[in-house]
């Protein structure tokens, strides 16, 4: 599809489980990504992981997955691990922050990655999701101090979450908000994607560039936006019905030249 970068689910993402790696998988995927140029490339966790909730053996069910994923992503020379932190279920983001941080920290430790970061996607905030709002995204980065720790941000959740971004005076403030909160040397990736629904609706769900509530101009505004120019933009839409296809690609390609 012409791709500059990759992301990619390495087992089911709606089942447990982490890569399976050995010494002859590894060694193929580095020659592989060193005949291609080394591009960005990401591993998406799995969708069950849930580090917020009030299950302890759902949380450390989590961790080991997560570790699991960072742990191979290092090993395969992979940039980093996409997931979301998960729900508190009604508990309150300050009640569960603590237990998040404990697990985070202990994923950290158990993959003890030297190359390969932990990114915190932004939530689209149904269902006391964790990370809709920057300043929680802020708050796990400040309790983990850890520079292996990183975000992604995805346009559709931020949308999503009520931060603007379908013209350029909207992106301009939504960017110097997360710069503000987060800070812009901490997120390595955006996800690009429109939205089926409204802005502040905290509904996830992806619609391809220019055709949902964002728009061609809000996309236009985020491929011109300077300090967004260094980053990877993945793409997860629907595309014809299979997911992110080359004509999506080339759909960026048109605004970013325009």
């Amino acid at each position: 599809m012409g791709a500059d970068a990759i992301q990619v689910h390495p087992t089911p993402p709606g089942f447990w489980g982490s890569p399976k790696l050995d010494e002859g998988r590894i060694s193929t995927f580095k020659e592989a990504a060193a005949k291609h140029g080394r591009p960005p490339f990401y591993f998406h966790a799995v969708y069950l992981i849930n580090l917020a909730g009030d299950d302890p053996t759902m949380r450390s069910r989590s961790e080991s997955t997560l570790t699991g994923y960072l742990k191979s992503a290092d090993e395969l020379g992979v940039n980093g691990v996409i997931f979301h932190t998960g729900s508190h279920k009604g508990a309150g983001f300050e009640e569960r922050l603590p237990s998040i941080l404990e697990h985070l920290r202990k994923v950290l430790e158990r993959a003890d990655p030297k190359t390969a970061r932990l990114l915190i996607e932004n939530n689209a905030g149904l269902g006391g999701s964790v990370g809709a709002r920057f300043e929680e995204i802020a708050r796990m980065l400040d309790g983990l101090g850890d520079p292996r720790v990183g975000v992604c941000f995805d346009t559709c959740h931020a949308f999503a979450s009520g931060y603007d971004e379908r013209t350029p005076a909207d992106v301009a403030r939504t960017i110097d908000e997360l710069d503000k909160v987060v800070g812009l040397k901490n997120v390595d990736v955006v996800h690009c994607n429109d939205s089926v629904t409204g802005l502040g609706s905290n509904r996830d769900r992806h619609a391809n560039i220019g055709v949902g509530e964002i728009g061609e101009s809000g996309f236009r505004a985020l491929l011109h936006e300077p300090r967004l120019a260094a980053l990877p933009f993945i793409l997860e839409v629907p595309g014809a019905g299979n997911g992110p296809d080359a004509e999506q690609v080339a759909v960026l390609r048109r605004l970013a030249a325009s």
